[in-house]
């Protein structure tokens, strides 16, 4: 079985809240952070609906972080410290952590953000004949004029975690995972992996992503997998729901920090919870393929937890046609195997698709939940569709006072799976 692994810190900007009291509390209430972004509108995207973090909670985040420090973050860096930060207060770590060559981070992000200002300052000098760029003279003009720490240091893909590692002094492992929608269970449960088999003793781990930046959020507006702004914003993504279109996007950070139970008990460390199991599965984006492949993730999760049942479910519930069938086939399918119908919720209707930092945020939920005895409304899912068979309460937190275990879910756009088993602290 391997050492316990036990959740001791817990940190998340999300653009309901910075802080998992502000976040939970957000939840609890069934606001939606779902809005009409101006910057969006002025720039002419097809959809201008999103989830950010408010200027507000960013300002708080940046004043978190060392001042001389943040000049060589870029945004989803910024909100990945300010929940690291958050997460190490929370677990009673300070920087560096003790015996840091047993410490390492693992966090999700997939998205580069491309400084397009930057960027841009090129074009009036570069351009050739035929209104053609030249090439040549952009790469002379980079090379020549632009800082460094405006472009090139800004889209290292494992900037994030780097700058995590240093800050903190981890000096194990130190890993990008660059898995899409699942990469954030994925980070979680391959450093309660590395714990449970003893290779480390601590790990910050989580997921960030930054996907309202502009050539990102432009790449995404190509795709099929955004909705089509509602008559009210706060409604575009309806996880579940008639007439759902896709998702809305949504931009933040979760980071946790993951300890050997006898780690954590020498330092005295308080435990909100422990992360029990972790199952995944390959692709098929089919409502078939989502149904075998997260419903193997769902039973090995629950199997590595050492338990027969669940009795709450984090749905992925994303808004997508196929991606919803398909989970809640999964789910059904689940129930029937295990003999007991689940609690189930899903809370992107209030803070959006966070991609990469979905499923640590929607971890530190079901964390909250568990304390609370209690899980969330579904933000938007009062009118949810027949062939889901679902029952999801969209406007009250419903109480579950003997909660002790839940499953976190995550489904990727190609139908990749992933699941995460949490149990309540003893």
């Amino acid at each position: 079985m391997g050492r316990r692994v036990v959740i001791t810190g817990l940190g998340v900007v999300s653009p309901l809240g910075v802080g998992t009291r502000d976040h939970w509390s957000a939840l609890a209430s069934g606001r939606s952070a779902v809005a009409r972004i101006d910057r969006l509108t002025r720039l002419g995207f097809p959809v201008d609906v999103a989830a950010e973090v408010a200027p507000p909670h960013f300002a708080a985040c940046v004043s978190r972080l060392p001042r001389k420090q943040v000049k060589l973050y870029n945004r989803t860096t910024t909100l990945a410290m300010a929940a690291a930060a958050l997460a190490a207060e929370d677990a009673g770590l300070a920087a560096p952590v003790p015996d840091p060559a047993r410490a390492g981070v693992m966090l999700a992000t997939l998205f580069i953000p491309y400084p397009i200002q930057s960027i841009l300052k090129l074009v009036p000098d570069v351009e050739a004949e035929r209104n053609r760029a030249d090439l040549g003279k952009a790469l002379a003009r980079c090379f020549s004029d632009v800082n460094p720490l405006d472009l090139s240091l800004r889209i290292i893909p494992n900037l994030t975690a780097g700058h995590l590692a240093i800050h903190f002094g981890l000096r194990g492992a130190c890993r990008t995972v660059a898995d899409g929608w699942t990469g954030g269970l994925h980070a979680v449960g391959q450093a309660a992996a590395a714990i449970r088999d003893g290779a480390l003793d601590l790990v910050f781990c989580g997921g960030a992503e930054c996907p309202l930046e502009d050539l990102v959020f432009a790449d995404l507006c190509s795709t099929d997998l955004l909705s089509p702004p509602a008559d009210l914003p706060e409604r575009t993504c309806r996880p579940f729901g008639v007439g759902r279109r896709g998702t809305a996007a949504g931009e933040g950070a979760a980071v946790l920090v993951l300890e050997a139970e006898d780690h954590a008990a020498r330092r005295g460390a308080h435990v909100r919870a422990e992360c029990a199991g972790f199952g995944a599965a390959g692709a098929d984006p089919s409502p078939e393929g989502i149904r075998d492949g997260l419903g193997l993730a769902m039973r090995a999760a629950l199997a590595g937890s050492g338990r027969e049942i669940t009795d709450a479910v984090s749905l992925h519930g994303d808004g997508g046609v196929q991606s919803d069938l398909g989970e809640a086939a999964a789910l059904r399918a689940f129930a029937a195997a295990t003999g007991a119908l689940p609690a189930v919720y899903a809370t992107k209707g209030a803070h959006g698709n966070l991609f990469s930092a979905a499923g640590p945020v929607e971890v530190i939920g079901a964390v909250t939940a568990l304390e609370a005895g209690a899980v969330p409304p579904s933000r938007n899912c009062d009118e949810t569709d027949p062939a889901c068979g679902l029952a999801l309460d969209a406007h009250r937190v419903r109480p579950l006072p003997g909660i002790r275990t839940a499953l976190v879910n995550a489904v990727g756009v190609y139908g990749e799976a992933a699941s995460l088993a949490i149990a309540r602290a003893v």
